[in-house]
């Protein structure tokens, strides 16, 4: 437009030199306060919808991009509650591979749990906003009526065992079994059956904490690590929910953490502005990192280069 500057391609930092590789400028949706976006990398093998793609939610909608076309629009747009009144906005999403096809999990504001196919996502009529769900847990706050700020596949489960959790302090284990089927309305049934069956939620952890902000599983799922509302990030032993140590952050509360590849370290972003590290053989905390405008909501640690750190800030700012 006249009058306006053209986008800058060129960018120098202290850590080097970028290149600008693409702007989207269409089908632009509006900032949603206290509806912080998360993406998820999903990788499809086989057939048509062969290919990785990035699942994200901003506002009231979950969208599908193909990892290679982010500038374009999402190859589909989801909405799952369409009422007036849209308490139950997705907050967190998950993918693992899963033999039987349903390997996207989505929490949502209401504490309910949607699990779903992500290709069938892809292979609906385009134009649709209706998502194809296989089944929905917590339906009408059953279990639990607060926000699901997490949802995490187990580790070495092949996609058969996942966790909801909840700004309550709960973490709700889930199994997948024959109970695990769905009405024409896509609601789970969750059966208080025989052990041969099995029973949903399966077992329940509680943490005096103030509530669940984030969770992650080291790389061989022998340890669960959960970020708390109270600032403090726990151990736990898995299964079994044994706390196994910890640290707390400077001040206020632990946002999102997430561990190295090779599980020595643990990071946490918090309402401190800081990452936080903490060494796991060590037993304590390492480091905190600054330099940071706002709270600190994900974090990922690549395997290269080794041990370095991605943060993303609460108002899109992001540090290396």
């Amino acid at each position: 437009m006249a009058g306006h500057q053209a986008v800058k391609s060129q960018f120098k930092t202290a850590e080097g030199r970028y290149t600008l590789h693409s702007e989207k400028t269409t089908g632009l949706v509006p900032f949603a306060m206290r509806r912080t976006t998360r993406l998820t990398i999903a990788t499809l093998h086989s057939g048509e919808e062969e290919g990785m793609y990035v699942v994200y939610n901003v506002g009231d909608y979950l969208h599908v991009a193909p990892f290679d076309a982010t500038e374009k629009d999402p190859v589909c747009s989801l909405i799952f509650n369409p009422s007036a009144v849209r308490d139950g906005h997705p907050c967190c999403h998950a993918y693992c591979p899963a033999r039987d096809g349903l390997d996207l999990l989505v929490g949502f504001a209401n504490g309910e749990v949607v699990l779903m196919s992500l290709r069938a996502q892809l292979q609906a009529p385009p134009g649709g906003s209706r998502p194809t769900a296989a089944a929905t847990l917590n339906a009408d706050q059953m279990h639990d009526s607060s926000r699901c700020n997490a949802v995490l596949w187990v580790p070495r489960s092949n996609g058969s065992q996942f966790l909801a959790c909840h700004a309550s302090g709960s973490i709700l284990v889930y199994k997948k079994n024959p109970g695990m089927t769905g009405e024409s309305s896509g609601k789970l049934l969750s059966h208080l059956s025989s052990k041969s069956t099995g029973s949903n939620p399966s077992s329940t952890i509680s943490l005096a904490c103030g509530g669940i902000n984030d969770a992650a599983f080291c790389p061989d799922g022998s340890r669960l690590a959960v970020a708390c509302r109270d600032g403090s990030v726990r151990l736990l032993e898995w299964p079994s929910g044994a706390s196994l140590g910890g640290y707390q952050s400077y001040y206020g509360a632990a946002l999102c953490v997430c561990w190295s590849p090779d599980a020595a370290l643990l990071a946490s972003g918090c309402e401190d502005d800081l990452v936080t590290v903490y060494s796991i053989a060590d037993r304590q905390v390492s480091r905190r990192l600054c330099h940071h405008r706002h709270d600190v909501c994900q974090l990922k640690m690549p395997a290269e280069p080794s041990h370095s750190i991605n943060a993303l800030g609460r108002e899109s700012d992001g540090l290396l």
